[in-house]
């Protein structure tokens, strides 16, 4: 059995229809079965794009050994054997929520990481020409004599290479994100120039940063460190990185904590004037996932959209991936036993909805720190799976579905999402018993009910779901003809 026809089969078990019924088809999304990347090449930090020649490559650190790694996929159901980027005994800095970085541009890769030792490790770039095949030596960036540059993240416009980093002075004090450019193709890089100082305060000293660049605008996102209270914040350069001179506020949700929360935002260009960021928040005390649309040109915000409704209390990392409209998001959520989340749109952040969200892993055991990108019709995802048991990799694409509509009464459920009590609003015209069945994201049966026969040309019915675990669920009505089914998300 094929997965578009795995697919068609779990939905039509979800919805648990009768033979009576009308079928109109569209499109859902599927999830292909993992593909491991061993776990004796360690598992921190993975990250993902797409090579030149159409190809996922996979870049990650080894905790143990304290190498950065590198895979492409070759083609059919595996990867490469990982290649160590790093030359034998220059360890290389190793952590969970923050590690090496890499972009590209045309067949030219480049991979940016930080030297083993926290006060003493400086950042480097591995360069190759031929789409990940070979990699040279490796390159110098920062110019720092003395001091603490942390957690490099790395941007490519026509082969001029930006690599952003967070500085300390030289007693390890005063944290603020700096910019080098290289013009030569990652050959030499020039001074570091102050980004973060711009805001005024100090940027969060356990963030990681992300750096974008188009042909208009290199901007910075960190966490910043505003006497605690750490909100993400842009600064951006209008001269290729030689000055940053504007402030864009994207998360305004002051959270206020005393320790740095270790995660940081990802960014994106959606067009040449349009910014879209990802980033974690605190609200009253809760853990939120947020999306931030910003316009570049007006200098304000479009929209800000929570994106981690109903996947736990702890959700972190999202990272996001966009191309021609398709937009996609991966984080992670569910508190004590990560899984890893994801949510489209092929009309952009407009097009975002909660309904949307799938549980990609759904499994025992820890899956964390996603990342995602898109190429040849569908997105691509990885995480660390469950401590040091290595890399897992999928696909996510559009499949058939069927959308199977019966002459059945019209259903309103609401509110939606819902905390406790969902309420029915059933407009009926018959006096047919109704049978209410609820499934959840993986089309496992949760619950059923039957709903009382009734004459009147309205049922109004309420259901306690408050013991019913937080995430994506389809409620499921059918009568003697056929069935029905809505999408609902529980908070």
């Amino acid at each position: 059995m094929n997965e578009a026809t795995r697919t068609l089969a779990s939905i039509l078990f979800l919805l648990a229809l009768s033979t009576s019924y009308t079928a109109v088809f569209s499109q859902t999304m599927s999830v292909s079965s993992p593909i491991s990347i061993p776990s004796a090449y360690g598992n921190y930090h993975p990250q993902i794009t797409m090579t030149n020649d159409a190809v996922p490559a996979v870049i990650w650190t080894s905790s143990t050994l304290k190498n950065l790694y590198f895979a492409k996929h070759d083609g059919g159901s595996d990867f490469n054997t990982p290649i160590q980027l790093n030359p034998p005994g220059f360890l290389v800095q190793s952590y969970t929520w923050s590690g090496p970085d890499l972009a590209k541009w045309q067949d030219n890769l480049y991979v940016v990481f930080k030297a083993i030792g926290y006060s003493t490790g400086h950042i480097y770039v591995v360069k190759s020409t031929d789409s990940g095949e070979t990699f040279g030596d490796t390159v110098r960036v920062d110019d720092l004599a003395d001091g603490f540059p942390q957690y490099p993240d790395i941007a490519v416009f026509n082969d001029t290479v930006f690599v952003t980093f967070m500085d300390h002075d030289a007693a390890g004090l005063n944290p603020q994100y700096v910019v080098t450019r290289s013009v030569d193709g990652g050959v030499t890089f020039a001074s570091n120039v102050d980004a973060g100082t711009l805001l005024g305060d100090e940027a969060c000293d356990c963030c990681q940063p992300e750096i974008i660049v188009n042909d208009k605008y290199v901007i910075v996102y960190f966490r910043n460190n505003a006497s605690n209270i750490r909100d993400t914040k842009a600064v951006i350069s209008f001269d290729r990185g030689a000055t940053f001179s504007n402030i864009i506020s994207v998360d305004d949700h002051l959270w206020n904590t005393f320790s740095c929360p270790s995660t940081g935002p990802d960014a994106l260009f959606s067009a040449l004037d349009t910014v879209i960021s990802g980033y974690k928040s605190e609200v009253l005390g809760e853990a939120k996932i947020f999306l931030n649309e910003y316009d570049l040109a007006a200098d304000s915000t479009l929209r800000t959209i929570e994106l981690s409704i109903g996947t736990g209390s702890s959700p972190n990392y999202p990272q996001l991936s966009y191309s021609n409209g398709n937009l996609g998001a991966v984080w992670e959520g569910q508190d004590g036993d990560p899984e890893v989340f994801f949510n489209w749109s092929s009309t952009g952040v407009q097009g975002l909805s909660p309904s949307n969200t799938i549980n990609v892993t759904n499994a025992p055991g820890a899956q964390t720190k996603p990342d995602i990108c898109y190429g040849n019709g569908e997105f691509h995802v990885v995480w660390a799976e469950g401590g040091s048991s290595g890399i897992k990799y999928v696909t996510i694409s559009e499949a058939l579905s069927v959308n199977l509509q019966e002459d059945l009464p019209a259903i309103n459920i609401f509110p939606n999402p819902v905390i406790s009590d969902l309420r029915l609003r059933i407009e009926s015209g018959a006096a047919e018993l109704l049978t209410a069945a609820i499934f959840d994201s993986k089309g496992a049966h949760v619950c059923t009910w039957a709903i009382p026969k009734s004459t009147n040309a309205q049922i109004n019915f309420d259901k306690d779901l408050s013991a019913l675990k937080s995430g994506l669920y389809f409620l499921n009505i059918t009568d003697g003809n056929g069935s029905t089914s809505q999408k609902f998300i529980k908070l």
